[in-house]
C-alpha cells in the first residue's frame, strides 16, 4: 500500500511539474543579431573625417571612397534615418550625405552612399531640426530659414529652399516644422540687447506670418524641437509652445527652474513617435515637457550631466553623467529602467561643453553625442581605446555584443531605421 501511495504521489508531482512547465515555459532571451534591424547602420568617422558605415547585425564595414566631411562640421541624422546633414557653420554651408538606406516601412533598400550635389548656402547655419521627413535649419547670420523636404532630395533638380525676408531680425534663433506645412520661428524684439530672441511666430513656407500672440514673450529663447504636432522652444521664464492648430502659449518654469543663467532649459529634444519633450537645464538636469497637458516635471535632477539623447523611436531617454553613469528611462511611463557605470571613450566635446559659456554649452548639447548612440532597443558605446563598440540592451544596459571598430575611429552615429 505504501508503494502504491508513493507511486501515485510521484505521478501527481510529475503531472504538476509538467503543467507548470507548459504554463510557464523557460524562454531563451532573443539574440542581438535576431532582434536588431538589418537596416540599422553606425556611421563612423576617422581622424581624417572620412566616413564608414557599419552593419551591426553582420559586423560588415563599408568604407566608401567619397570626399571627407569637414573636420569642424556639426553632423545630424534626418528624421527618416537616411540622410546626414553636415552643417559647416563658419563657412555658411550645409551639405547633405545620403547613406543609401531607404525606408519603405515594412522593408528597405540599400543603395550606394553619396553626397548630394546641391548644398544650402546662408550665413552661420546653426540650429538643426528634423521631423516628419522635413529638415529645418535656422541661419544666425541673417535670420533666414533653410527648408528641405526629404522626399525631394533624390529628385535631380533638388535645391534646398532658403526662406528669407521674414522680418525676424538677425539673432541666435531656432525654427521647426509643423503639420500643415508651417514653420514655428523665433523673432527678436527690436531694441532688446543680446543675441537671443523673445517671441515665436508661425509662418508659411514663403515667410508670411500666419499667427502670432503678442502676450507670449520671454527674456530669451534658445533651442527647440518638434514632433509635428507641437514645437517646444526653451525660454528663460518657461517653454513656449507652438501647435499645428495655430496656437502659441507659455508653460511657466516650475521649481527648481528659474530664469537666471544655467537654471532654465536651453536645449530641447523630441521624437516623432512620442508626445513628450525633454528639456535640459545646466544646473538642474532633464525635465519632461507634456505640451498637451501643459506640464513640466523633473525626469532626472543633477548638475552633473554630460549628455542626453533619445533612442531612435523615442521610447527610451538615455542620460550620461560626467562620471560615466548611464541611466535609461522609459518615455511612456517615466520610470528608470537601468543605471550602470559604463566604460566609454572620452567625448571630445565634453571639456568644451563644461567650459563653454551658457549659449555655446546649450548649442553643443543639442548636437549628437560622438561616443554614444542608440537604435530602438540598443545602445552603442565606443570603448575607451576606440577599437571596440559595445552593444548594450537599453532595458538592462547589459552588453549583448561587441563589434570591432574601424581603424582610427573618432565618433559614431546611428543611421537607418527599424522595420515596422
Amino acid at each position: 500500500m505504501k508503494k502504491y501511495f508513493a507511486f501515485a504521489s510521484a505521478l501527481l508531482f510529475a503531472s504538476m511539474i509538467g503543467c507548470q512547465e507548459k504554463e510557464d515555459p523557460i524562454l531563451e532571451e532573443p539574440k542581438f543579431e535576431e532582434t536588431e534591424s538589418e537596416w540599422i547602420r553606425l556611421a563612423s568617422w576617422n581622424e581624417s573625417s572620412r566616413i564608414s558605415l557599419i552593419t551591426p547585425v553582420s559586423g560588415d564595414i563599408a568604407q566608401p571612397d567619397l570626399s571627407a566631411f569637414q573636420s569642424t562640421s556639426a553632423n545630424y541624422v534626418s528624421s527618416t534615418g537616411r540622410y546626414i546633414v553636415s552643417i559647416e557653420r563658419a563657412d555658411g554651408n550645409v551639405r547633405f550625405f545620403d547613406t543609401g538606406i531607404e525606408n519603405h516601412d515594412d522593408h528597405g533598400h540599400a543603395y550606394a552612399p553619396k553626397w548630394l550635389s546641391s548644398n544650402a548656402a546662408a550665413p552661420l547655419p546653426t540650429h538643426f531640426s528634423s521631423t516628419n521627413g522635413n529638415i529645418i535649419i535656422f541661419n544666425d547670420g541673417d535670420g533666414t530659414v533653410t527648408f528641405v523636404r526629404e522626399a525631394n532630395m533624390e529628385v535631380p533638380s533638388f535645391t534646398p529652399t532658403v526662406i528669407a525676408n521674414i522680418g525676424n531680425g538677425v539673432h541666435h534663433g531656432a525654427a521647426s516644422w509643423l503639420k500643415g506645412n508651417k514653420l514655428a520661428v523665433t523673432f527678436k524684439d527690436e531694441g532688446t540687447a543680446g543675441a537671443l530672441p523673445q517671441r515665436v511666430k508661425i509662418i508659411n513656407t514663403t515667410g508670411q506670418v500666419l499667427y502670432e500672440k503678442e502676450g507670449v514673450s520671454v527674456t530669451g529663447i534658445h533651442g527647440d524641437a518638434s514632433n509635428g504636432d507641437y514645437v517646444v522652444f526653451g525660454g528663460t521664464e518657461g517653454v513656449i509652445l507652438a501647435s499645428s492648430d495655430n496656437q502659441i502659449s507659455l508653460i511657466p518654469n516650475p521649481s527648481p527652474l528659474e530664469s537666471t543663467s544655467g537654471n532654465w532649459m536651453g536645449t530641447i529634444k523630441a521624437n516623432d513617435n512620442v508626445n513628450k519633450f525633454y528639456g535640459y537645464a545646466r544646473n538642474h538636469g532633464v525635465f519632461e515637457i507634456d505640451p498637451a497637458a501643459g506640464t513640466i516635471k523633473p525626469t532626472f535632477l543633477s548638475n552633473n550631466i554630460k549628455t542626453y539623447l533619445l533612442s531612435a523611436d523615442g521610447g527610451h531617454l538615455i542620460v550620461q553623467t560626467n562620471d560615466n553613469v548611464v541611466k535609461v528611462f522609459d518615455t511612456t511611463s517615466g520610470n528608470e529602467l537601468a543605471s550602470k557605470t559604463v566604460t566609454v571613450a572620452e567625448n571630445v566635446n565634453a571639456g568644451a561643453r563644461k567650459g563653454a559659456d551658457e549659449l555655446e554649452h546649450y548649442r553643443m548639447m543639442s548636437e549628437g553625442n560622438p561616443v554614444l548612440t542608440a537604435s530602438e532597443n540598443y545602445l552603442y558605446v565606443l570603448e575607451a581605446d576606440k577599437t571596440k563598440i559595445h552593444v548594450r540592451n537599453l532595458k538592462t544596459l547589459n552588453t549583448v555584443a561587441v563589434m570591432d571598430a574601424p581603424s582610427g575611429i573618432s565618433n559614431i552615429m546611428r543611421v537607418g531605421f527599424q522595420v515596422k
